[in-house]
Order: C-alpha cells, then structure tokens, then sequence
C-alpha cells in the first residue's frame, strides 16, 4: 500500500508529462496549429447543380451512420484584399513546415494557462486524465498538487521554437560573384598572360 506522499509524486510525475506533452505539440508545425488556418468544410452533395460531384468522399465514424465532418485547410494570409488573396491551399504538414509566414496558435503563457485551469476541474480530469483523477480519489483530494519547482523554472525558460525547415540554399550568396560579360575561365587566362610577361 503506498501513502499519500508516493501517490502525490505519481500525480506530480503525471503531470509533468503532461506538460511536456503539450509543449511538444505546440512546437509542431502543422497548419491547423497556424493562426492563419481556416478549416473550411468540403461540399458533402453528390450532385451539384445537377453535375456529379467529383470531390464527393462521404465517410463515417466507426461504429455508427454519423458523417464525418471533412474539412480543407486554406491560408487566409492576405485574405483582406480578396483581389490579391493567392487562395493558397496549406493543407500537408510540408507546407506548414516551409511556410515563411506561420504563426503558431499557442503561445506559452495561453499553453500555461490552460492548463492550470483544467487541472482545476475535476470533470476534465475524470475524461482527460483518468489516472490522476483516480489518485486524487485514493487519496480523497480534489486539489492537484503542484507541479515542481524544477518543472516550473524549466517552463519558465521555455522558448516555444517553431522555425521553418531549411530553405534551400541560394546560389548567389555561395558562389562568388561573376562578371557575365566576362567568363571566369578567360579572366584567368588574362592574368596568367600578364603574369607570364
């Protein structure tokens, strides 16, 4: 039988990896995580204006005749002006991870808050997180005991990173510059006549 101090570093171990767990997925670059993203809901009609819908996919849950809601990521960056709205479809992971211009969703102080604030409700924990609210009931607490001072600090220092995948290189700040007029091959071979003479 463990006492009440075993039990309440097993919450404490819990909730550190949930934390951790949090901070990983919101470091990922993904387009539903971008504030640009829109998740826009495909057309779910198998015909439209009398034509066959040629993106008609209907799917549904497993284990009941529910549909599933299917939606299509769309960057509304620039979306203002819709004249000059590109009507860029970020939809793969690959295009978040290249996008120049994602801004993640979360930042850490909302992250920190949220979580606080669930941890609050026991209703959340018993769905989200059965195991603490289970140890919280052994231990006939409804108060989650703090996270530690270790943790604390460490998210304190935090820096949410959220950088693009390398771009490619451009070839202009690799190579020297080049005189088109002049080729670099009879450049050299004018310095060694000169230097021969």
């Amino acid at each position: 039988m463990r006492d009440a101090t075993e039990i309440e570093e097993r919450i404490r171990f819990l909730l550190v990896e949930e934390l951790t767990a949090r901070v990983k997925h919101a470091e990922q670059r993904l387009p539903h995580l971008c504030t640009h993203n829109y998740r826009h809901p495909l057309d779910v009609r198998k015909r439209v204006a009398g034509e066959a819908n040629d993106s008609y996919n209907r799917i549904s849950q497993p284990g009941t005749r529910l549909p599933v809601v299917r939606t299509m990521g769309l960057c509304m960056l620039g979306a203002e002006n819709v004249e000059e709205w590109p009507g860029t479809i970020c939809e793969e992971p690959i295009d978040a991870q290249r996008c120049p211009y994602f801004n993640p969703k979360a930042d850490k102080k909302k992250l920190w808050q949220e979580f606080a604030e669930q941890l609050k409700q026991p209703e959340w924990l018993r769905v989200n997180m059965p195991e603490v609210y289970g140890l919280l009931w052994a231990i006939d607490k409804m108060n989650v005991p703090g996270i530690p001072w270790w943790k604390r600090l460490w998210y304190k220092l935090l820096r949410i990173r959220t950088e693009p995948l390398s771009q490619p290189a451009d070839p202009e700040k690799i190579l020297p510059p080049w005189d088109p007029i002049t080729p670099p091959d009879l450049e050299r071979a004018v310095v060694v006549q000169k230097t021969e003479e």
